[in-house]
């Protein structure tokens, strides 16, 4: 019996040894499909990398309100030491809090809000606009338009804080964050509102060298001396592009839908908690080396 099962093996094995290149052939030109179930991410994460899925009815609150949007980015700006037009910016006490701007730079900041000041020799600060109270310093209408004489008045007495942390988080409760960020009039869009903005969704845009497919979702988080009514103004990394043209198209009768969001939804509870993984490790007075986008 031995003998017989020894002989069936040597026949298999010789078998085998025949075949065998063209087994391996078959089995090479085989496609299998496999299919591996992602891991569930942490809301805070899927924040940070707009993955947030699409509010449910129960999570809006009030209609659709009619906004429209321009883009605003951080610029750097040099000192202007010899100018004797040159002003700097105030802080709340009335005080300066940087070297001189030049009239234009220094309308530019109480224009975008939030601004790098670099004198070549020392790391930059930033620095971003708080209120309108402060005395008149510069004139800026020629700068801005047709905007209202009030946004043109208030632009006048621009005050502003200085921060060192990256995304502001040293002076902030809500990070800066690009393409995130918004700056509203509080009169009419309360300060940490989350808006959806059902055009944005899906919408592409590239941020530090990484493509992604926007949610929808942006947080009301900042203010500008130029912001009025409806009128929002999205935080962006840079001057270079305009991501986004069919919807923040910078005139204000093309308008879209925005919808503020219930502070308890899934969409706003994962924001604050990206919000607080952004500053988890700011320390009150702790010191940063910012990185200014080129521009």
């Amino acid at each position: 019996m031995k003998r017989v099962l020894l002989a069936l093996l040597l026949v298999v094995a010789a078998g085998l040894m025949v075949a065998g290149p063209q087994l391996r052939k078959a089995f090479a030109a085989t496609h299998v499909e496999v299919t591996v179930a992602p891991g569930e991410l942490h809301p805070s994460a899927q924040a940070l990398n707009f993955l947030l899925a699409p509010p449910g009815d129960t999570d809006k609150k009030g209609k659709a309100m009619k906004l429209w949007a321009t883009y605003y980015h951080m610029p750097t700006l040099r000192p202007s030491l010899s100018n004797i037009t040159a002003r700097p910016l105030l802080g709340r006490n009335g005080k300066a809090i940087s070297p001189p701007l030049s009239v234009q730079d220094w309308c530019d900041a109480a224009m975008q809000g939030s601004v790098w000041v670099d004198n070549g020799v020392e790391e930059p600060t930033a620095y971003m606009y708080v209120d309108s109270r402060g005395p008149e310093q510069n004139t800026c209408d020629k700068y801005f338009g047709e905007l209202s004489v009030r946004i043109k008045s208030a632009t006048r007495r621009s005050r502003f804080i200085a921060f060192h942390h990256p995304q502001a988080c040293d002076v902030r409760p809500i990070p800066l964050m690009a393409f995130r960020t918004i700056a509203v009039d509080p009169d009419k869009i309360k300060m940490g509102t989350v808006l959806y903005v059902p055009a944005l969704r899906g919408l592409g845009f590239w941020d530090n060298g990484e493509l992604y497919a926007h949610d929808g979702y942006v947080v009301a988080s900042d203010r500008g001396g130029a912001i009025e009514g409806n009128h929002i103004d999205m935080f962006v990394d840079n001057a270079a592009g305009s991501p986004f043209p069919d919807v923040v198209r910078s005139n204000p009768r093309h308008t879209f839908e925005a919808f503020v969001m219930d502070k308890n939804s899934p969409a706003a509870r994962a924001l604050k908690s990206a919000h607080e993984v952004v500053c988890k490790d700011v320390k009150p007075g702790a010191k940063y080396k910012p990185k200014p986008s080129s521009i």
